[in-house]
């Protein structure tokens, strides 16, 4: 009986080991799930970081792509500030504008008088038209049809205007052949670009990449609105509203793709460029700051931008006039 005992007791102790050593493998193989889950866990966590992480790249890649494909295919010059004014000659009244000739290896200057009127007068070079006796040397052109405004236009040949008596014809006149052609804007004409300017419903600009048409947008509460034109064919591209507002506006350039508009208070005054829009998306508008014109007041009829001298001529109250800028690169302000 007593060795019968003793064997139980042997046996349970074995049982009781035996439980142990189970129990103890069980809490292990808990240890190591627990383990393999927080592992997988923290895998998965690694792994959706790392995504996160590779798609902002990607994204950066992608637009830095973008800004070196725009630099690549488009003029990337903007307007730092006005630099200096000089003023060439007084000649003509208030309203009215002259330009040199934006062609190539053309240096004839043009002027026109008036805001509607046919007839232009053409001089050879500078020297001619800021001659005492300039308009025994002005040859005069006549238009086939009047002008509207002071938005006018001369590339090598060419003189582009708006047809007086039309809501946005723009007229091509070729002073050699006596060609002409002829688009329509879109959405043009009804309203002017400039509310200091009510007699330019259309203002024409020439840059680095072609002609463009500057004109007031009805459908945007009256801001001004920029049309790209192939002068060549006579066509009307495409149509950018801007954000630029037409309340106290008084004349705008291109520059390289990029409007200018110039303010000024209706009795006249320190014209400023407050508003810029860049039709390559380059430049944020709101980090540019206010560019003011040399002169204390100013009273602006015309204002045009020439390619190729990279100089603005404009028409300050009778007073022809020619601004100097300083430029740097589009990406540099960013």
């Amino acid at each position: 009986m007593v060795s019968r005992l003793d064997n139980l007791s042997n046996h349970k102790v074995e049982v009781r080991n035996e439980m142990e050593n189970l129990w103890t493998r069980l809490e292990r193989a808990e240890w190591d799930i627990d383990y393999l889950e927080s592992t997988a866990s923290s895998n998965t966590h690694i792994e959706v970081d790392e995504h996160l992480v590779e798609k902002q790249v990607m994204e950066k890649a992608k637009e830095k792509r973008k800004l070196q494909l725009k630099s690549s295919t488009s003029c990337t010059t903007m307007l730092a500030q006005i630099k200096s004014q000089k003023m060439v000659k007084k000649a003509g009244g208030t309203i009215g504008a002259w330009m040199k000739n934006t062609g190539d290896n053309v240096d004839n200057i043009y002027f026109f008088t008036d805001s509607i009127n046919n007839v232009l007068l053409e001089f050879a070079n500078t020297e001619e038209f800021t001659s005492r006796d300039y308009l025994q040397k002005a040859e005069s052109v006549v238009l086939p049809f009047f002008w509207h405004g002071t938005g006018l236009q001369v590339y090598n040949n060419h003189v582009f205007f708006h047809r007086n008596g039309t809501v946005n014809e723009i007229i091509k006149y070729n002073i050699q052949t006596n060609v002409t052609q002829s688009v329509n804007i879109e959405g043009a004409g009804d309203i002017p670009p400039y509310e200091l300017l009510p007699y330019t419903k259309i203002d024409l600009a020439m840059d680095e990449q072609g002609l463009w048409a500057i004109h007031g947008d009805s459908a945007n509460g009256g801001n001004i609105a920029l049309t790209k034109i192939d002068h060549n064919k006579m066509v009307a591209e495409r149509m950018w509203s801007t954000t630029c507002n037409s309340n106290n506006a008084e004349a705008a350039f291109v520059i390289c793709g990029t409007l200018y508009v110039m303010y000024n208070s209706p009795s006249g005054g320190r014209s400023h460029i407050d508003c810029i829009y860049d039709t390559s998306d380059l430049i944020d508008s709101h980090e540019i700051p206010t560019l003011y014109f040399p002169k204390r007041y100013s009273s602006h009829s015309s204002v045009h931008y020439n390619p190729r001298d990279q100089n603005i001529y404009a028409w300050d109250d009778g007073y022809q006039i020619v601004y100097k800028y300083e430029s740097r690169k589009k990406l540099e302000h960013m």
